[in-house]
């Protein structure tokens, strides 16, 4: 009896010291890293209302330890991103796309897209780019071209602006010698 619980009692320590080097083992702490992107503040040329513009970001990791993406996080949801990886090696890089699309948007627009991670110093980086939103260059019709395009469409702006012959609202005039009750019968024979 007290060989079996002497080799139980050996085989349980090798079994606890087994696992507790295994999980030692696979224990490795990631450091923060630096990051270097590329021309992360960019000025893009105008665009027209409706375009979407394309661009991407080389992220280079120039730390000794791998860089791990945890969030992207864009600034408006007209940016939609493209991540072919979230972990990038020591001295590698990786190429993030994302595209903006403009329909929402009229005028100068700036924004920002923060990136999360093991990033030296304080845990994000942040892209930036502006662009000029125009609008499309069809113009706005007045009401002379709106007139003829509803007139020849259906029965015209006329019919609009004045109503239904059958409907038509009038005033009077307030002057009483233009009421008709007040004239003759026939005034060109007096």
């Amino acid at each position: 009896m007290i060989k079996r619980q002497t080799i139980l009692g050996v085989l349980a320590t090798a079994v606890t010291f087994a696992l507790t080097l295994l999980t030692s083992s696979c224990e490795k702490r990631i450091l923060p890293t630096a990051l270097c992107v590329t021309d992360s503040v960019r000025h893009y040329y105008p665009i027209v209302a409706g375009e979407k513009l394309h661009f991407s970001y080389i992220l280079r990791n120039i730390g000794d330890s791998p860089l791990l993406l945890d969030d992207i996080q864009p600034s408006c949801g007209c940016i939609a991103g493209k991540l072919n990886a979230n972990v990038i090696p020591p001295h590698d890089s990786l190429i993030v796309s994302f595209t903006f699309d403009s329909s929402k948007n009229v005028g100068y627009v700036k924004h920002a897209i923060r990136l999360y991670g093991n990033i030296l110093p304080r845990g994000m980086a942040t892209l930036v780019f502006d662009v000029n939103v125009v609008p499309p260059s069809d113009h706005d019709p007045d009401y002379e071209e709106v007139f003829h395009e509803q007139k020849a469409a259906e029965g015209g702006l006329e019919e609009l602006v004045d109503g239904k012959p059958s409907e038509k609202g009038y005033y009077v005039h307030p002057d009483a010698s233009t009421d008709s009750r007040s004239h003759s019968k026939f005034p060109w024979r007096e």
